[in-house]
């Protein structure tokens, strides 16, 4: 395996440090710069929220990876934290797989998340799921991890519908190499601790407002053995319940003054995108450069008709 992979290797590096890690779902590329400038010390790209910001769809298996590897490569390029992607559930079989992780790493994912669900797939907090069986996303598992050039990591998820299963799927799939584990939509405080307790290695959590996961602060998840916090939806859902009131607003009021308050100031806005990109692109240099407004032109000087006195 070549290590060409620097956000892979700090987040490697993260994984292996003490303490537990916040990690933020984004939607697109100017939500991750808002987490990044957050604070937030690694990114998230939802499927989910891919899923309902790109297309307007809803979770259910409809994004491809040609869509997913695109938008990985945009976010990737525009911040500077690792960013872990969520692959679903490969695109298809083991072949598939592979070229989700080639895709994933040339893109600049530190890290991506394989699911055992059958296809079309659906939101790990939603009814109606189906896992594929065991020994058949094994295989995908398996794939996945051999076919990988750069360090980056494999977290295996589970959908499995009994607490039984997912620990045993969960213990596979660690035994099998996976960096770290993921058994969405834990629905108790008994399942967390049962999870917490039984399943080794490193662990993600899953947390969606309105979801079936209790949610406890991020320091009970971590010293329930949880390490890795996902928050997948809040940056998604407090922006459309942002634009839901501010657009009523406005469209009730016809004054752009009646949500001033809600708004990001133009300048502000303005300084933040410009910063970013140029920083990104080579700094001062090319702020330097930058093409500036150019100056009005000079209206040429009239001509002036001297009559002919002698005439």
């Amino acid at each position: 395996m070549k290590s060409n992979n620097p956000m892979a290797e700090t987040f490697r590096a993260m994984l292996a440090e003490p303490g537990g890690i916040e990690l933020p779902g984004c939607y697109d590329v100017l939500s991750a710069m808002i987490l990044e400038q957050a604070g937030f010390p690694a990114v998230f790209m939802s499927g989910y929220g891919i899923a309902a910001s790109f297309l307007g769809n809803p979770d259910i298996g409809l994004t491809s990876l040609v869509e997913t590897s695109l938008l990985a490569k945009n976010i990737a390029r525009a911040i500077h934290v690792p960013l872990v992607v969520d692959a679903d559930n490969g695109y298809g079989n083991e072949d598939n797989v592979v070229r989700t992780v080639h895709e994933l790493e040339a893109a600049g994912a530190a890290a991506m998340i394989l699911e055992d669900q059958v296809f079309p797939k659906r939101c790990g907090h939603a009814a109606s799921k189906a896992v594929l069986p065991l020994e058949q996303y094994m295989r995908k598992l398996e794939c996945a991890l051999a076919a990988r050039e750069t360090s980056m990591c494999v977290v295996a998820r589970t959908d499995a519908l009994s607490m039984d299963e997912g620990i045993l799927r969960a213990g596979r799939f660690h035994a099998a190499g996976a960096d770290v584990t993921l058994i969405d939509g834990l629905p108790s405080l008994d399942a967390l601790k049962r999870i917490g307790q039984e399943v080794p290695g490193h662990k993600v959590i899953n947390l969606i407002y309105g979801g079936k996961t209790p949610l406890l602060t991020s320091d009970q998840l971590h010293a329930l053995g949880f390490k890795i916090v996902l928050y997948s939806t809040p940056a998604l859902y407090s922006a459309a319940s942002a634009m839901f009131k501010a657009m009523k607003l406005l469209r009730e009021s016809r004054q752009l003054g009646a949500i001033s308050d809600e708004c990001v100031p133009f300048r502000e806005f303005q300084q933040f995108i410009e910063e970013r990109y140029f920083r990104r692109h080579g700094g001062g240099a090319l702020l330097k450069t930058a093409p500036t407004a150019a100056a009005p032109p000079t209206p040429p000087t009239p001509s002036v008709v001297v009559p002919d006195r002698a005439a």
